[in-house]
């Protein structure tokens, strides 16, 4: 398959995967201002923080899949049948293996500290004891379901996996309706709502792809090489998987022991937030993926190379795009969002939104890590670096309490993890040109940032009425645009871009 083919499945695939976003933008936006405004400051913080304890086992989900999607692409990329259909088999039986043990353990430890450690109001136990056992139930239905979306990932099936979110996201308008109509009491409403929204979900992504694609079929694997591969794999993964973990809902718990239930909904908003307008970059990673991955597999260098260096622009130009903007008139659009504004949400949502621009630039290169199956060193260093900020942030607010710290702490680091996953991947491909990647990604980003932010604080910032907001935005991107046009992508990527626009007006 030529690279311009590669690069018009990726374009293709992003354009299902934005659709999707859009959709789900305008559905996220309603739906946090209405549970907002339904269950109250605390009793959002509250969620937000139990949600977030239990993803101290979630974080195992996130790491099975990102391993049974690199596993998964490989075999794709070789046309590895058998092994495709044990590999699934086998991380069947491992995410199962691994969701009862953490149950366990969730059921004791778990809710030995939600009960007794966490800050809850009076007469509030039982409905978070109900929101943690109805967090655990989707959590281990999530699980289950990884290798599955994995699957779809791996076969750039972007189609079906937006298709299947739209439908989730619909899903979730009729959450916010039943919460109105319900006189029970909101909070375990709202769980049991979701939990059943999940479970609707998981059962969708398993029956497509059971009936799509004949390689997905259980039966116990017996073959140990293979189990010996995930693990050794997937062990050293684990270490980059707590450090996120520990990292943002860690973070999130510390918070709720300092500055209790209020602040942890101001910070609730700011990661929604971060969560919508990173995904537009997120999404394009996710298209993107896959291509890395069977590039490296199928020993493709130079594309390798280009795709990991365009990958990294086009992420980074897609997130600051709705970023600058937005950063510039927070306050105008929280209060026109949400009315009545916790406090510390603008500046938490600013500081998190410049921590995910800074991460950006560098997160292609975690994949291609990914791609070589060499982890052992990058874990050990950059999962270093992520787990040393919750200790970090709760020395500093130890020593200083004040909420801002931990986003300053995590932003710093942030920037070194970057610089250690260029030096790592280098180590681990000397085929790659570093000076290429400074020349081709970091200098135009950093060049075209600080030139839109400097025009965009002179000229579009601080909105005080809905036209205000839309000329500021409007005249951001009409700046932003011809900059990463001419300045920030290069004759090849440009050529690209115009091969498949003239493609999709001929058709």
């Amino acid at each position: 398959m030529t690279a311009a083919t590669n690069a018009q499945r990726v374009l293709k695939n992003t354009a299902a995967l934005y659709f999707r976003m859009i959709f789900l933008t305008g559905i996220s936006l309603f739906t946090v201002r209405v549970v907002l405004q339904t269950l109250g400051a605390a009793d959002y913080g509250l969620y937000g923080v139990v949600g977030g304890f239990v993803s101290v086992m979630g974080f195992f989900a996130g790491t099975l899949a990102h391993m049974s999607q690199r596993f998964f692409a490989v075999c794709l990329a070789r046309q590895e049948w058998d092994k495709l259909r044990q590999v699934l088999s086998a991380n069947l039986m491992l995410n199962a293996g691994t969701g009862a043990m953490l149950l366990l353990l969730a059921e004791s430890v778990g809710l030995w500290f939600v009960t007794e450690k966490l800050q809850i109001p009076a007469g509030r136990e039982l409905a978070v004891v109900a929101v943690y056992e109805l967090s655990l139930a989707t959590w281990f239905a999530g699980l289950m379901t990884t290798p599955f979306q994995a699957v779809l990932i791996a076969e750039e099936n972007m189609s079906i996996y937006s298709l299947v979110a739209i439908l989730e996201g619909i899903a979730k308008l009729l959450v916010v309706y039943l919460l109105l109509l319900s006189d029970a009491d909101k909070l375990v409403t709202y769980a049991v709502l979701l939990c059943a929204v999940s479970f609707l979900i998981d059962g969708i992504y398993i029956w497509y792809c059971r009936r799509t694609y004949s390689y997905v079929r259980f039966h116990v694997c017996r073959d140990m090489e293979i189990y010996k591969e995930i693990f050794s794999f997937s062990g050293w993964n684990l270490i980059g998987a707590l450090a996120t973990l520990l990292r943002n809902p860690g973070i999130n718990v510390i918070m709720n022991l300092f500055f209790g239930p209020v602040v942890n909904a101001a910070r609730g908003i700011a990661f929604q937030i971060n969560g919508v307008i990173a995904s537009f970059a997120q999404n394009f990673m996710t298209a993107v993926d896959p291509q890395i991955i069977k590039t490296y597999a199928g020993q493709e260098m130079k594309p390798f190379q280009t795709l990991l260096q365009s990958a990294s622009k086009m992420s980074f130009f897609l997130l600051l795009i709705l970023i600058l903007p937005f950063a510039w008139n927070v306050d105008y659009v929280f209060g026109l969002w949400l009315g009545e504004v916790p406090k510390y949400t603008s500046l938490f949502t600013v500081l998190v939104l410049t921590e995910a621009l800074i991460d950006t630039l560098t997160e292609a290169l975690s994949t291609g890590v990914q791609a070589t199956g060499k982890i052992r060193v990058y874990q050990l260093i950059v999962g270093g670096m992520s787990l040393s900020i919750f200790p970090l942030a709760y020395l500093a607010l130890t020593l200083w309490p004040d909420p801002v710290l931990p986003f300053l702490i995590s932003i710093g680091m942030t920037a070194a993890m970057g610089m250690g996953r260029m030096v790592i991947l280098k180590r681990l491909c000397p085929f790659l040109s570093f000076g290429a990647y400074v020349r081709e990604v970091l200098l135009p980003a950093f060049m075209i940032a600080g030139l839109a932010a400097a025009w965009d604080g002179f000229l579009f910032s601080g909105a005080e009425g809905f036209i205000r907001l839309a000329v500021n935005c409007i005249g951001s991107t009409a700046f932003l645009l011809p900059l990463i046009w001419f300045v920030g992508l290069n004759d090849k990527e440009r050529g690209v871009i115009r091969t498949l626009v003239r493609t999709k007006l001929h058709k």
